[in-house]
């Protein structure tokens, strides 16, 4: 599978993840059910069904506005990446990480903003 580089670690997108998953399996679903939108915070959780079957599940959370991408498309991305991770949960792109590019950029930048305490 195709990977990006952040910060020198290899990740499998998304969009990657769901290729494989059609590629490799017949008769495979992916459901998604948005759990909570409230107040600029959304929660969702993804099933993987392989034969009919839920073989794997991921939830995700995001707040409107917290990232570039937020500002104008947070349940979006909160839907993206509960799938990705109930993909990771399965088994697919998950050799370093279970997180998607989009959780570990979002890491990265929440990290990189909070202020240091000095010694």
């Amino acid at each position: 599978m195709k990977t990006i580089n952040i910060k020198g670690k290899e990740y499998v997108e998304v969009n990657e993840r769901i290729k494989h998953l059609r590629g490799s399996y017949d008769n495979t679903a992916i459901l998604t059910y948005l759990v909570s939108d409230e107040g600029g915070k959304c929660i969702f959780k993804a099933e993987v069904l392989v034969e009919g079957e839920c073989v794997a599940t991921g939830h995700a959370y995001e707040i409107e506005g917290s990232t570039f991408i937020n500002k104008t498309s947070y349940i979006e991305n909160c839907e993206t990446s509960a799938v990705g991770r109930a993909l990771g949960n399965f088994g697919i792109g998950i050799d370093t990480s279970v997180a998607s590019a989009e959780e570990v950029t979002n890491a990265i930048n929440n990290q990189n903003s909070i202020s240091q305490p000095e010694k």
